[in-house]
């Protein structure tokens, strides 16, 4: 527990209440008293349940309240409906009237029913949340912030006169409380960050450290909170106009005596009885703004002085590296565990494609290999015999590529072993895997596939093709061409109906079918013009190649590629399968 001692820490009471600002802060909360008068502006403000404190600012007319997402005020539990209520801003009124909801509208406990009046004084409850409305009213100075601000800190390393008052004392202050946070987990990181905070500051009844979300100032969210024990529980919540000026300029703020100035006062800071409040913000060395530390005061007497805004400011320093360096760590926590998921994913998926390939002393001889864009592939291959003795063989290629692309792959391959099993050609197979795919397909993934049906006895061969590049015929002489078959619908769409067609070769001796994907077809130079098109491939696997093993000749197709792009990341997977009649 950190001691304090107030003799030889507060300044006298009127030199505190008085302190001038800076010229540089002088300035800083001048620029907007130049203005003139500023209209006020109707705010919903969420004073409880769900990221209390949020506030929708609210246009004149009508602001639908609902879980839509469109919604002018969007409240995303499941107890609210899409549309749920509507506010209606008139130039002196406002109006609350219920949309049919499934849970009800309630003004000060009670469920209305059809339009009714809303104001001020009066507490909305829809779901969980409880909301308040606040009408800013016109400010001679353009910001009523102005009015109760009374000392701004700048909240960066280069204010050199942060310590000049009890140096050593606040120095030590704040070694201390770095000290803590250093060692405590980025779970209660923020936790324990406030409790240090009621122990130094027992004028303190109530601490808050509000976040940016997604480092905006207009998207705030109440992070951690904390109430001195014993103290009258009050309602969470700040003022975000305060916090954004904190943000936006990079000062700490102070209003040792918020009634003082009720006339000209902040709404929410009045609906929260506030007697005297700090606010700092938490800036990161690359200047990103975190959010903001405010601890407020309610009981009476209570007051904060200039010399607790300098020690907060400087705390807040050391919480802004604290709470990057602990979002630095989660994130390397994270990046190791995505990688060690991924490759857990890869093994997963390389024990679905079969490495088992028949030899030449079985009358054929096969050959297939995947070679990933990224870790995991959206490519896939299979082959297995059937029980008449044929070979059923496919290749694939899913739409999109990394982790989704490879899930949806294992449901495609799993159908593709039963629905071969059961359907009598390679077009009724295709077809059933389209109305299977189709009926349970949230993430409208397709997939485009070139199967085929080899029997080892006299070489008969049956292809159908479903939005995947027309399989290539090698001849014995290392010639090659295209077959021509009908291309068929991507599989998932459901619309394959008498689309699917077969084509039936006999293969001969020495000749070579060969299945692809347009990886190898489509592979380019980003920003070039020139692709490694569909002659290339050919000319690459026939001619010479056509005596090398399949895997050699495998391996040149995959080789050739990574020639023609260089040192470009590879853009597609890249999937090939060869069969090759031997007697």
């Amino acid at each position: 527990m950190l001691s304090r001692k107030r003799s030889r820490y507060s300044p006298s009471p009127i030199t505190a209440r008085y302190t001038p600002l800076t010229t540089h802060h002088s300035l800083f909360l001048a620029s907007a008293s130049a203005s003139g008068y500023k209209r006020g502006m109707a705010r919903l403000i969420t004073l409880e349940g769900p990221k209390p404190g949020l506030e929708y600012v609210l246009s004149p007319g009508r602001s639908v309240i609902g879980r839509q997402p469109d919604s002018a005020v969007y409240l995303e539990s499941l107890a609210v409906s899409r549309q749920h209520a509507v506010l209606d801003m008139g130039k002196s009124d406002c109006f609350i009237e219920d949309l049919d909801s499934s849970n009800g509208t309630f003004v000060n406990g009670l469920r209305i029913e059809g339009r009714q009046r809303f104001g001020e004084d009066d507490t909305l409850q829809i779901g969980p949340y409880k909301l308040a409305l606040r009408m800013d009213s016109a400010s001679p100075l353009g910001d009523p912030s102005e009015q109760i601000i009374r000392a701004a800190v700048a909240a960066q390393t280069s204010n050199r006169t942060l310590f000049a008052d009890n140096p050593a004392y606040k120095l030590q202050v704040v070694l201390e409380i770095a000290q803590h946070l250093a060692r405590t987990p980025e779970h209660s990181l923020l936790d324990k960050l406030l409790e240090h905070l009621l122990a130094l500051f027992p004028q303190a009844d109530q601490g808050l450290v509000v976040l940016c979300e997604d480092g905006s100032a207009e998207r705030l969210r109440v992070a951690a909170s904390a109430t001195r024990p014993g103290v009258e529980r009050i309602a969470t919540g700040y003022s975000r106009t305060i916090a954004r000026r904190a943000l936006e300029g990079g000062v700490g703020l102070l209003s040792e005596d918020v009634p003082r100035d009720q006339q000209m006062l902040i709404h929410t800071l009045v609906s929260l009885k506030l007697r005297s409040f700090l606010c700092v913000p938490l800036i990161s060395k690359d200047e990103r703004r975190l959010g903001v530390i405010h601890l407020a005061a309610i009981r009476q007497g209570a007051m904060f002085r200039p010399d607790d805004l300098e020690v907060l400011t400087a705390i807040g320093m050391q919480a802004a590296v604290a709470l990057d360096n602990a979002a630095l760590y989660a994130q390397l926590l994270r990046d190791e565990r995505l990688r060690v998921e991924v490759s857990m994913a890869r093994d997963i998926q390389r024990g679905f494609l079969p490495v088992n390939f028949p030899k030449s002393n079985e009358g054929f001889e096969l050959f297939a290999f995947v070679a990933p864009a990224h870790e995991v592939s959206g490519d896939l291959y299979d082959f297995f015999r059937l029980s008449d003795g044929r070979i059923a063989f496919y290749v694939g290629d899913v739409s999109g590529k990394g982790m989704p692309a490879a899930l949806f792959m294992v449901a495609v391959h799993t159908l593709f072993r039963h629905l071969t099993l059961t359907e009598n050609g390679p077009a009724a197979t295709l077809t059933r895997l389209d109305k299977a795919l189709t009926a349970d397909n949230p993430s409208d993934k397709f997939v485009t596939v070139a199967l085929g049906l080899y029997d080892p006895r006299n070489g008969e061969t049956v292809l159908a093709v479903a939005a995947h590049p027309a399989p290539l015929l090698r001849r014995a002489d290392g010639t090659v061409e295209e077959i021509a078959v009908r291309p068929g619908l991507p599989l998932g769409y459901g619309e394959l109906t008498n689309r699917i067609t077969e084509q039936r070769l006999t293969l001969m001796p020495g000749e070579t079918l060969i299945l692809y994907t347009d990886g190898f077809t489509e592979a380019h130079v980003p920003g070039g013009k020139a692709v490694f098109d569909r002659d290339h491939l050919c000319e690459i696997v026939g001619g010479p190649r056509t005596s090398l093993s399949l895997e050699a000749c495998a391996e040149a197709a995959s080789a050739a590629v990574s020639q023609f792009i260089g040192d470009s990341e590879q853009q597609d997977d890249l999937t090939m399968l060869l069969l090759r009649r031997t007697q």
